[in-house]
This record gives C-alpha cells, sequence and structure tokens, in this order.
C-alpha cells in the first residue's frame, strides 16, 4: 500500500470521529460556559466531578476497545463468525460492568467530592451533578458496545451522527434547563446534569436503531448470542482491554490526585486547570481520530499477518498528526489571549493563564506521539507495555507535582511543565518500542 492509499484509509476512519471529538468537545464548552455565567462556582464543581466520571468511563471504553481490536483482527483474518461472537459477549458484559459504576457515582457522590478536598459549596454542587450524570453509565453499556464493533469494522460514519444528535440535545436542553426556559423550572447545575445525561441516552438509542437498520453491516449480533455470554470469549478482550483500561484509570487517577493537590493550594483553582487542559483537548481531539483509525487498520493489518503494512500505517498516521501539532501551536503562541478569551471574560484569568498557553504549544507534540503512536501498538495487541509507560508516567506527574506545588511553590506552571516533561519522556519510549518491532 501507498502513503497517499493509507492516508486515505486512515481518514476514512478519522474524519467522521474528529467531527465526533469536536462536537462533543463544543457540547462539553458549551455546558460550562453556560453554567460559568449562572454561577462561577459551577466551573469548580464540573472540574472536580469530570475525573472520577472519566475514571469509570475511560475503564468501560478500554473494555471495549479490546473488543475492537480482537473484531478488527478476525475480520482481517476473515474469520466473521469470531467477530460477531465478541461483539455479543461485549453486550453483555459492558452491561455488567456499567452498573456498579452508576452505583458508585449515585450512591458516594458526597463522599467522593469530600474525599478530593473540596470546599462545602463545592461538594453541594458537585454531587448533585454527579449523582444525575451517574445514569449516563447504563447508556454506555450500549453504546460503547456498537461503537466498538463500527470501529473494528472500520464504519464511523454513524458514531459522528450521534455526537451531533448528542450535542444538539444536549445544548437545546441545557437552555431550558439551567436557566428555566419554555416553562421548565430553573435548575441550574442539576439542569446541565439532566440535560447531558438525557444527550448520552438520545445518542445511544440511535446508535442501536442504525444498527438494527443497516443490512450492510457484516457483523451482526443476536440476541440468544448476547444472552449466552462465554467466559472464555470475554477474557481474550479482557486481557487486551484491561492493561488499556488500568492504563486510561491511572491516568484519570493521576489527574485526579493532581486536583486534590491544586485544592489544597486554591479550591477554585481546579476550574484554571482544566480550562487549560480543555484547550490543550481541541488539538488532542483531532489526532485521537487519526489514533482510532490507525488501530482499526493496524489491528486488520495484523489481523492478515501484515506486520510491515501495520508499521508504515502507524507512521503515516504519525506523520499526518503532527501537521495538527503544528497548525495548533502557532495558534496557542499567537493568539493565546484570544483564544482564552473564548472560554472566560475575566482579564485578570486570562493574563495569569497567558504563559501556559505556551508550554501546552510544546506538548502537544509529544502528547500526539503517545496517542498515535500508543494505539498503532494497542492494535498489535500490545497493550501491556502502554500500561507499563503509563505507570511510569503518573508516578512522575503526582511525584513531582507535589514538590513543584509544595517545595519550589511553581503552582500550575509546575503542574503544566511536570506533565510536558512526562509526555516526552514516555514518546521516546513508545515510539522506539513501535519502530523497533520486528516486520516481515
Amino acid at each position: 500500500m501507498t502513503k497517499k492509499s493509507i492516508a486515505h484509509d486512515i481518514l476514512v476512519i478519522a474524519s467522521p470521529i474528529i467531527v465526533q471529538n469536536l462536537v462533543q468537545y463544543i457540547q462539553l464548552q458549551v455546558d460550562m460556559a453556560m453554567l460559568g455565567r449562572y454561577n462561577l462556582h459551577f466551573l469548580s464543581a464540573i472540574g472536580n466531578v469530570l475525573f472520577p466520571y472519566t475514571i469509570m468511563y475511560a475503564f468501560l471504553a478500554a473494555i471495549s476497545t479490546g473488543a475492537t481490536v480482537l473484531i478488527a483482527h478476525t475480520i482481517g483474518a476473515g474469520a466473521l463468525k469470531s467477530a460477531r461472537r465478541y461483539s455479543e459477549v461485549s453486550f453483555f458484559y459492558n452491561a455488567l460492568i456499567a452498573i456498579p459504576m452508576f452505583a458508585i457515582l449515585y450512591f458516594f457522590a458526597v463522599a467522593i467530592m469530600r474525599g478530593m478536598g473540596t470546599s462545602p459549596d463545592i461538594v453541594q454542587y458537585g454531587s448533585i451533578y454527579m449523582r444525575v450524570l451517574a445514569f449516563s453509565f447504563l447508556s454506555f453499556s450500549i453504546e460503547l458496545s456498537v461503537v466498538a464493533i463500527l470501529i473494528g469494522m472500520g464504519k464511523t460514519k454513524a458514531i459522528m451522527q450521534a455526537a451531533i444528535i448528542r450535542t444538539i440535545v444536549n445544548i437545546a436542553l441545557d437552555w431550558t434547563l439551567i436557566y428555566g426556559n419554555l416553562g421548565f423550572p430553573e435548575a441550574g447545575i442539576k439542569g446541565a446534569a439532566l440535560a447531558t445525561t438525557i444527550s448520552n441516552f438520545s445518542a445511544a438509542f440511535y446508535l442501536v436503531i442504525y444498527y438494527l437498520a443497516d443490512k450492510k453491516l457484516s457483523i451482526k449480533p443476536t440476541l440468544y448470542g448476547i444472552f449466552k455470554p462465554k467466559w472464555s470469549i470475554e477474557i481474550n478482550s479482557i486481557k487486551i482491554g484491561l492493561p488499556y483500561g488500568l492504563e486510561a484509570m491511572l491516568w484519570s487517577f493521576g489527574q485526579l490526585i493532581l486536583i486534590r493537590l491544586i485544592n489544597i493550594i486554591d479550591p477554585y483553582a481546579a476550574g484554571s486547570y482544566v480550562l487549560i487542559a480543555r484547550i490543550q483537548a481541541i488539538t488532542f481531539f483531532f489526532y485521537v481520530g487519526l489514533a482510532r483509525g490507525t488501530l482499526t487498520l493496524v489491528g486488520q493489518s495484523m489481523g492478515a499477518g501484515k506486520r510491515k503494512e501495520a508499521i508504515h500505517t502507524g507512521m503515516v498516521s504519525l506523520y499526518m498528526s503532527l501537521i495538527i501539532c503544528v497548525i495548533a501551536a502557532v495558534l496557542f503562541t499567537t493568539i493565546p489571549d484570544k483564544i482564552l478569551s473564548i472560554f472566560t471574560t475575566e482579564h485578570d484569568l486570562i493574563s495569569r493563564l497567558q504563559p501556559l498557553m505556551f508550554i501546552i504549544a510544546i506538548n502537544v507534540f509529544p502528547v500526539s506521539v503517545n496517542v498515535v503512536i500508543g494505539n498503532a501498538i494497542r492494535g498489535m495487541k500490545d497493550t501491556l507495555w502502554m500500561f507499563y509507560t503509563q505507570s511510569f508516567g503518573t508516578l512522575f506527574v503526582i511525584g513531582m507535582s507535589s514538590l513543584m506545588l509544595f517545595v519550589f511553590q511553581y503552582k500550575l506552571t509546575g503542574i503544566f511543565i511536570t506533565i510536558l516533561t512526562d509526555e516526552i519522556v514516555r514518546s521516546v519510549l513508545n515510539f522506539w518500542r513501535f519502530y523497533k518491532t520486528p516486520v516481515s
């Protein structure tokens, strides 16, 4: 395959995922903007809630990614019956895992918020938001199973469409429920949580309808197969997905500890940290789409026994992601104030955060390597390696951030310098692991 044909195949899979990520990003930013204008303290509440929420979501998504890798491999090998069984078992076990996740967030919301060291008002706002948002996990169990199958097949258009529906519903309900428009009661942060949860269910509903209606899809799970799960099949997904899940949880856990440390210094600084992280995430949403396409194509190539083609695919995807990073870095360093003003109108806050924009302008490059090459490594079923490097990264970030905050007193600047160092070290290790993989 030529570089041009590989790039085309990557973009066919990646483009809908990029659009999906961007519209979901818009959804979150509109959510936070509406809440921030309603009550500025709500931003810190959401900033604290998102990390325990993300830990659980990341674990569920990772188990689904295990199914995606196996589905891609079996499709590459032409074993469609095996691919169907992996998809059927994924539906059952995702639901089994999602239920206790919902229960933890719903029944222990106050304890979780207190454990993060937040102030009493943030505990109150955050626990309200978390309890309602917990219901989303009941929809994620279905949505992620469908997404795993579609990405494994390289069919991602419906995922994008579901994201657009989710965003439209969320924004409309935000305006209605937060402020009490169209005759609805003014619900504030609870209204935002309701809007997000209802929009998540709407996206899952659309994906199910699409999946049942599209007769061209080669993999169609049956109800009989879903309710006849074999642990011996699921264990294969877990062997691949569990290290990825633990890796994602470690990253999220590290972020949770960082928020806890920041709250000790300033209980409202978490909002600033999340704001900068969300700005950097703009670039992430582009190259994570490329990474998903890379995972699928690498998995299919490996399933077909074409290891050299798999490595070539990873390199082409990396080149594409670095182009995105160059554009982002130029924008972050030339107009940082204008970018920040999109998310906040407080001039003092914009002035304080501008130096951090230079750091994330550099950071996008190693992050893109870790995301794209990391997914290529996962596509080769080597998820343990990524777990090992993330374990090192989490310990390093927590340890160095503590020194930066409490010994050197560098505050948020020290944290972002630590994160940059970690990303650079891991990007070198991950690239070496991928590029030195023997080819046939």
